[in-house]
């Protein structure tokens, strides 16, 4: 027995506001709804909300759009995303002190006072050694739900968005071994492959003309990336760099609504967050 409760992915970029309603069925998954809403002025800088009140209005218009019950999933910019490793804690530590021993030494890897942080963690992959911290600022963590709260919205699931590029990937059949690029409405995310744990970054809005010109770009900020086929996705129509593979979400998908978006691959972020599975 399936729930009949849409899933919904919310991705907000600078001058769009992007999501996916998704239902589980029997035979798999199908998509009920996509929503793009242009917006004249920007709402988010570098990532950050510029315009609370533009974003309350424009998220109180699509409320209207949605049925009365909902699991709502939120994607953080990567732009505004903390990253460190640190090894995994002796096995025979147990909750909820393995919790807090995680929590009290992670927040010390970190430049910024421990107080203004939010803390998630995981394992970079099962048979990893280390654990992967991921640490968000309170106060724009807040400044998020209290635009979501003023539109009556409630996110269940808060993620980040290579995390969501990386599952919509993940549930589309791509290979493994595949780097991931998605160009953003000013900038890039690109995220490696999954099979050598999880690792991202974000590009400056430039012109990437080909592959060999982002592995380079990426070799410059991290170490341990090697080169691999790159697939391609755009929140925006551009033309796709020299020697990289484009994709649609809506490979995804057993049964799909009339008529489909234009430009499908600009809802591989908001499709991956609203596919993505709970936490318990």
């Amino acid at each position: 027995m399936f729930s009949q409760r849409w899933q919904i992915g919310l991705d907000i970029d600078s001058h769009c506001i992007r999501a996916v309603a998704v239902q589980r069925h029997r035979h798999g998954w199908q998509l009920r709804q996509c929503w793009q809403l242009p917006q004249q002025q920007p709402l988010l800088r570098e990532g950050q909300i510029t315009q609370n009140a533009l974003l309350i209005s424009a998220l109180k218009h699509w409320r209207t759009a949605l049925p009365k019950q909902f699991s709502l999933r939120l994607a953080l910019p990567a732009q505004r995303i903390l990253q460190q490793p640190m090894p995994l804690p002796d096995l025979r530590l147990r909750e909820p002190m393995r919790h807090s021993y995680i929590t009290h030494q992670g927040l010390k890897q970190f430049p910024l006072d421990s107080q203004t942080l939010a803390l998630d963690y995981r394992q970079t992959h099962p048979d990893s050694t280390q654990l992967l911290l991921t640490a968000a600022r309170q106060q724009e963590l807040q400044q998020w739900l209290h635009c979501l709260q003023q539109a009556d919205l409630q996110p269940e699931v808060i993620e980040i968005a290579p995390n969501a590029l990386s599952l919509m990937a993940e549930f589309a059949g791509l290979p493994a071994n595949s780097t991931l690029l998605h160009r953003l409405e000013q900038g890039w995310l690109w995220v490696a492959p999954r099979q050598g744990g999880f690792n991202y970054g974000t590009l400056a809005d430039q012109n990437i003309a080909d592959t060999q010109q982002l592995i380079e770009l990426i070799s410059h900020q991290s170490t341990t990336f090697t080169a691999t086929e790159i697939y391609y996705s755009s929140a925006i129509e551009c033309p796709t760099p020299i020697g990289a593979i484009p994709w649609s979400p809506l490979v995804a998908f057993r049964q799909l609504p009339l008529p489909l978006p234009s430009h499908p691959m600009a809802f591989v972020l908001a499709g991956g967050l609203a596919l993505r599975r709970e936490d318990h």
